[in-house]
């Protein structure tokens, strides 16, 4: 591995489990990875993400630099620079988490990653500003004439007894987009948020089965680059 590896989660919508999947990710790959440097950026104001982690996390780890037309922080320059320095580690494994609205410059930073992780539920209120947050980034895939960052729909707060997502399909067809392992209910961190333990406080519940299989599904097919050769494959 030549260089240190990114996951971009985001979606223009918010309350769709961005903050969630990246805390849960971090710890995920944290238990994954023990020989990696696990990393996290939460560039959103709320800091949810940050919030969540930080007290679990090794100091310098998580970082909270947050990046909006209406923030006085970091510029995104400094954001782009410090997510240069955590790839120049060829061991380094950063997820970078973003707030709700469209992500103006910030998208110059999702095209650095090796995907995009995008939540959502089946709730047209969701879908609808996802499918448009979708053809902007792929959009910019193509500006850029790349095959990465790939685009991974989180099928968020799906009934347990439905495993039929053709509705789902069907309305991100034409889009390059992949469908992950869909997720039941985030609720279960709202609960615990008080107390958040990360995967472990989760074990032998749904939500823990679900997380686990989101994560093998994010290495065995992007982090190994599987998903990029079969992408390669069908250009050729």
């Amino acid at each position: 591995m030549e260089q240190g590896q990114s996951i971009f989660i985001g979606n223009i919508k918010g309350g769709v489990g961005k903050s969630t999947i990246s805390a849960f990710l971090f710890d995920y790959f944290r238990r994954r990875f023990p020989e990696r440097a696990i990393q996290m950026l939460d560039t959103d104001r709320q800091g949810t993400a940050f919030e969540l982690v930080e007290p679990l996390a090794k100091e310098g780890d998580v970082r909270h630099v947050p990046v909006s037309d209406r923030f006085d922080g970091l510029s995104l320059v400094t954001l782009d620079s410090i997510l240069r320095r955590m790839r120049s580690e060829e061991t380094s494994l950063t997820i970078v988490d973003t707030g709700a609205g469209w992500p103006g410059n910030v998208w110059q930073i999702a095209m650095m990653c090796e995907c995009i992780i995008v939540p959502t539920s089946l709730s047209w209120a969701d879908l609808r500003p996802t499918i448009e947050f979708v053809k902007e980034m792929d959009e910019r895939k193509d500006s850029n004439f790349s095959i990465t960052p790939h685009l991974i729909i989180v099928p968020n707060r799906i009934p347990p007894s439905q495993r039929d997502l053709s509705a789902l399909s069907e309305n991100l067809e034409g889009l390059n987009v992949v469908l992950a392992p869909p997720l039941s209910d985030l609720s279960f961190v709202r609960q615990t948020s008080s107390n958040y333990t990360g995967l472990k406080g989760a074990e032998g519940t749904r939500f823990y089965n679900e997380f686990m299989r989101l994560g093998d599904f994010i290495t065995d097919y992007v982090l190994s680059g599987k998903l990029s050769a079969m992408f390669e494959d069908e250009l050729e």
